[in-house]
């Protein structure tokens, strides 16, 4: 995961879509400092949850990181995530309201971990008796709705990808 971040960083470098500090262009480097295991456990106990590897292995590199480009959100640091029930309640009422329940319920068990306050929102959705597996997405109602994702990394490469083949 390191390696691709380092190689987003490359891009948004070449890409240069937003304003960078000297600090960030010299390092060649978007990304917070690390958070450390207890900060991740405190975190897991505010949200009553065990988060998936795949995203402490993210925070342990990174806890949040700069948007990507103008498209993608920013992710935040661990202590900043929270339920999107919490963050965004009205959101969940207007999918429920809407006739698309399902998708409501999804989003209510869902936990934002990138682009509070964005047009974009990156979410992960706990198992439940449904799914056995962590879900993830990147989800807005103009995408329409859901994008969903493997796994961090899927979601990442395919950020890469997109970046690299962006002129």
């Amino acid at each position: 995961m390191k390696m691709t971040l380092n190689s987003i960083a490359e891009q948004m470098l070449r890409l240069a879509e937003f304003e960078y500090s000297e600090s960030q262009i010299k390092l060649k480097w978007f990304g917070n400092e690390p958070a450390t295991l207890n900060i991740i456990e405190e975190n897991e106990k505010r949200l009553e949850i065990k988060l998936p590897e795949d995203y402490k292995d993210f925070l342990l590199i990174a806890n949040g990181f700069h948007a990507f480009n103008t498209v993608e959100p920013t992710f935040h640091p661990v202590n900043k995530i929270d339920y999107l029930k919490n963050i965004d309640p009205e959101l969940i009422k207007i999918w429920k309201q809407t006739g698309n329940v399902e998708i409501g319920e999804i989003l209510e068990q869902s936990i934002i971990i990138a682009g509070i306050g964005e047009e974009q929102l990156f979410l992960i959705i706990p198992p439940d008796s449904k799914n056995t597996n962590w879900r993830y997405w990147k989800f807005a109602s103009w995408i329409p709705g859901e994008e969903p994702y493997n796994d961090l990394n899927q979601y990442f490469n395919e950020v890469l990808d997109f970046m690299k083949n962006e002129d």
